[in-house]
């Protein structure tokens, strides 16, 4: 075995485009949970970096690849010992060491793939264990069945030219088990993504790094190489373009959204047998994984009523079950002939071989997911609180906002000290921790700024008045259902900034004391003339309430004259709109 430059130099450049798609997928999840947590999310790629490189290098790899042993390896590789420059059997022309940290990248993705079907309620904490177990128990070895020396899987003949078993049948699999265990996010009905542009950045980043992952797994500068990095462009089209049109057909709009979901399920479905089939093969299986994905997102999660927040299992799991049995019909000699071609070589033999390893890898990764998740639970918190989910994770868990001044966390009020972070209106003030627990006249105050209505004019034009409502954006959901419930459903929603009594007071933004800077707040409008206006007061103040001061402040405005542009109606008429409040178009 003697050292290829050209294929090392190819190894190379595909090691780090793989590295890339870690960062990648935190963008890809980012851009689509609330913004209250994009930080947490885009942190479990990243914590994926931390955790597998420490695991790999200390006995991941030597579990994955090292001896011959049928079920998983041994520890001939454990700390890189025996893992140099020269090459190694499974890679005969790179250097071993350039081996192992492309089979590193690999690994890295895939827990991190699983984190999005827990996005924006899973305790960081138990992430971390649940990644560092779920790579040991159930990746390990899964890798060594398929690929090491002796594996289970390759010995039976089945196929995975590029981890569509090991990676996406696996993590789709456990990412099922984890959002079932975990369970749905509240008020998930009212979940949108907040930033589609990241999310397409993100993916444009996946479609790139995955011809690193395509390509690269033939290990070197070839024409199997050049075959994956067409057939993987190919399936990757056909999906986002099967995926649109079900859109155009069903809902009557192609979303941007859709387009890229559609290109990872596609790529996912290739994963398997890119190696291994021709170009017209790829785009029957691009097609078809677009297809299966889809409704496996839009129909069967609706159906079975689980919460795979980003659909880690829709487009991850179902494309590479999928793929597995497209490598068993497709693949052909004619492309690949160091193998034993499947149905349309006439061998059925592959097929099946292709199928008992999926059944395989689809139960041992929902058993083992499960057990781990259930003793993680056992010794900490698996699910973040009611309160922690409704701050969102990045104010709660990590003490920081995305958008907006990273000094909302630990803002001093009262003892110029602490503040506590805002609980739900369902805890009681006295369970707040921290900062003094004050009466509801101080937390949510309220600033009149009405008239009385003139009695000769009360009869014929009813009053009308404006509450504008200032408070953390992890309010508005229970200030919404709150004003619901009295009447009041239409309002004005606004990002602002502001800050109150907290300016000037220290906090820390890495290690550095720092000034409170303009904070991230929600402005809440509604103009009433029905409902009471005490009792729209009394309802905000209810839904806001944590007893601490900066729970909200409520300001009340007489309004002039409302004009409904569409009809010309003005005052109350143009108010009435299947209740007691309508809409104000222009803010004040």
């Amino acid at each position: 075995m003697e050292i290829n430059m050209a294929d090392t130099t190819f190894m190379f450049l595909a090691t780090v485009m793989v590295l890339l798609m870690t960062p990648a997928l935190s963008l890809f999840y980012g851009g689509m949970v609330r913004e209250k947590n994009v930080l947490s999310t885009t942190m479990h790629s990243y914590a994926a970096i931390v955790v597998v490189v420490i695991q790999w290098i200390l006995l991941g790899y030597s579990l994955s690849f090292g001896g011959d042993n049928a079920i998983i390896g041994d520890f001939s590789f454990a700390f890189l010992n025996n893992v140099g420059f020269s090459p190694v059997d499974y890679a005969p022309t790179i250097p071993h060491q350039l081996f192992m940290m492309f089979q590193l990248a690999f690994a890295i993705i895939t827990p991190a793939i699983i984190s999005g079907s827990v996005a924006e309620r899973m305790k960081f904490p138990a992430y971390l264990a649940f990644v560092l177990l779920w790579l040991t128990l159930v990746y390990d070895p899964i890798a060594h069945w398929v690929w090491g020396n002796g594996g289970w899987i390759r010995e039976l003949g089945a196929l995975d030219f590029a981890g569509g078993t090991v990676i996406h049948v696996s993590a789709g699999i456990s990412a099922l088990v984890a959002a079932i265990f975990v369970g749905k996010r509240t008020n998930k009905e009212a979940v949108r993504p907040h930033n589609i542009p990241m999310t397409m950045i993100g993916a444009g980043l996946l479609l790139f790094g995955w011809f690193g992952f395509n390509a690269g797994s033939a290990l070197s500068m070839n024409g199997i190489a050049i075959n994956a990095f067409i057939t993987t462009t190919v399936s990757g089209a056909a999906a986002g373009f099967s995926w649109l049109m079900c859109e155009w057909v069903l809902h009557k709009k192609p979303t941007a959204l859709g387009l890229v979901s559609g290109i990872i399920a596609g790529l996912g479905s290739i994963t398997q047998s890119a190696g291994y089939v021709s170009p017209f093969s790829a785009l029957l299986i691009g097609f078809i994984g677009g297809l299966l994905c889809f409704f496996a997102v839009t129909e069967l999660k609706k159906r079975i009523g689980y919460d795979d927040a980003l659909d880690a299992f829709g487009c991850h799991g179902v494309g590479g079950i999928w793929g597995g049995i497209s490598a068993g019909i497709f693949a052909t000699s004619s492309i690949n002939p160091d193998i034993t071609g499947g149905l349309v070589d006439g061998n059925a033999g592959l097929l099946i071989a292709e199928i008992i390893s999926i059944l395989a890898v689809t139960a041992y990764s929902a058993v083992i997911s499960f057990v781990i998740l259930k003793l993680i639970s056992l010794v900490m918190p698996v699910r973040a609180t009611e309160e922690e989910e409704e701050d969102g994770l990045d104010y709660s868990l990590h003490g920081e906002t995305a958008y907006g001044s990273v000094s909302a966390a630990g803002l001093s009020v009262g003892s110029h000290d602490a503040v506590a972070v805002p609980a739900s209106p369902s805890l009681s003030p006295k369970k707040q921790f921290g900062s003094e627990v004050v009466a509801m006249e101080e937390a949510v105050v309220v600033e009149d700024h009405v008239t009385a209505m003139p009695s000769n004019k009360a009869h014929k034009t009813p009053k009308m008045t404006k509450v504008e409502i200032l408070i953390n954006e992890s309010k508005f959901d229970h200030l919404k259902k709150a004003l619901n419930g009295i009447g009041v459903t239409g309002m004005t929603v606004v990002n602002v900034f502001g800050y109150g009594v907290q300016k000037g007071h220290s906090t820390y933004y890495r290690g550095v004391e720092t000034d409170a800077d303009l904070l991230p707040k929600v402005r809440v409008e509604v103009v009433i003339s029905k409902v009471p206006l005490q009792k729209v007061i009394e309802t905000a103040r209810k839904a806001l309430y944590t007893g601490n001061i900066g729970d909200g402040k409520i300001f009340v405005y007489d309004v002039e004259n409302v004009i409904r542009v569409s009809t010309g109606e003005e005052g109350a008429q143009a108010l009435a709109y299947n209740g007691d409040a309508e809409l104000l178009r222009a803010t004040s």
